[in-house]
């Protein structure tokens, strides 16, 4: 049997003749650009998510270089971070010339707040947890934090479309939230695009401006701005989508909890608080310090996987040359032993017994 970590072919199938009926009435009404489309998009997230602003922009690494710009952040002004992430986490905070500040993670692979108070400065402006594989970083903590000392609290809900903390949805719980809508996402469009979002209406208009050139109508440009806007295509795909997105995170949590239940004896399975959050599982990620030797045993059975992510931040090239080498602990061990495993709406129940059953023999083996 063959596996694959992502099945993008039948989830077009499953939508395509919504898309392909959305495509043409996009299409013939010529309206492509910051269009209705975008309008009711941005509107149905509001409503979903249950927060005031939505700006549907280009992709999350644009909405967090805006988002420094909007909060009038400084050349070298310090955002407090993770290392356990993808590169454009601080990719985007360098980008906007400002710094990344990295603290360790704890078990649940997110940002351990014990770290948080060592590591701020004068120039710290901001917190921003990753809620890496959809599961919430420590929110209460974090806000905490970010109160005694005046500082923003950013959300990197990449992963996190319509995950819940305490009962309200993550990327809502801080003072911004920027989500990813790239196509490995739960919820996503065909191609690039992000989300921000904030109750805050003065930085959700500085931000409007800036996705569009600055520009306060078509030929008067108020302030230096980027073109970083959701085309009105892809924010039709995404109003399809949202449809199901209650389905579809689900299927991925229902996925997630199998997993854990027929693996927890033999790997180190996700950790969350069940009672106050529901993740939304984005990647499924196991620790095991045979994390090498199972991944080419799952390989040689026809069982894709992934690492997420099999390089730290500040173990990049780009970061050691910018800001010189740290030491950050856990999150080099666990760097060692995580592994994703399968995990999308159209991966079946005998697929998942048979990566579970081979995941067993595995370690009954070894």
């Amino acid at each position: 049997m063959k596996i694959n970590f992502t099945d993008f072919r039948s989830e077009f199938k499953f939508f395509e003749k919504d898309l392909i009926k959305k495509f043409k009435l996009i299409g013939r009404q010529g309206d492509f650009i910051l269009g209705k489309e975008l309008v009711k998009f941005e509107k149905k997230i509001s409503k979903f998510l249950k927060v005031k602003y939505v700006l549907g922009i280009g992709n999350w690494t644009e909405g967090m270089i805006m988002s420094c710009k909007a909060l009038n952040f400084s050349k070298d002004d310090e955002i407090i971070t993770v290392s356990n992430s993808f590169i454009a986490t601080c990719g985007a905070i360098a980008y906007a010339d400002c710094k990344p500040i990295l603290v360790d993670v704890d078990e649940t692979l997110n940002m351990d707040v014990n770290f948080i108070e060592k590591k701020i400065t004068k120039k710290t402006k901001a917190i921003m947890p990753v809620h890496l594989s959809g599961i919430p970083s420590n929110i209460d903590q974090i806000k905490k934090i970010a109160k005694k000392y005046n500082l923003i609290f950013i959300e990197d809900a990449a992963h996190a479309f319509g995950g819940t903390y305490k009962g309200k949805y993550l990327g809502t719980l801080g003072d911004i939230g920027i989500f990813s809508l790239h196509p490995r996402k739960n919820f996503h469009v065909l191609g690039d695009g992000g989300l921000i979002v904030t109750n805050n209406k003065k930085l959700y208009q500085k931000l409007k401006l800036l996705r569009n050139h600055g520009l306060k109508n078509r030929n008067s440009s108020i302030t230096w701005g980027t073109n970083s806007r959701l085309d009105n295509i892809q924010a039709g795909f995404a109003n399809i989508l949202l449809k199901k997105i209650d389905k579809l995170n689900d299927k991925f949590y229902d996925i997630a909890n199998y997993y854990t239940k027929n693996l927890k004896n033999y790997v180190q399975t996700p950790i969350f608080e069940k009672k106050i959050s529901k993740p939304t599982f984005h990647q499924y990620i196991i620790r095991t310090k045979k994390r090498d030797s199972l991944k080419k045993f799952l390989f040689k059975k026809g069982i894709q996987t992934a690492i997420h992510y099999p390089l730290p931040i500040h173990k990049q090239p780009a970061f050691i040359n910018s800001y010189g080498k740290i030491k950050l602990k856990k999150t080099e061990v666990y760097s060692k032993e995580i592994l994703s495993l399968p995990i999308h709406n159209f991966l079946t129940k005998k697929e998942l017994i048979y990566i579970i059953k081979n995941i067993q023999q595995f370690f009954k083996k070894n």
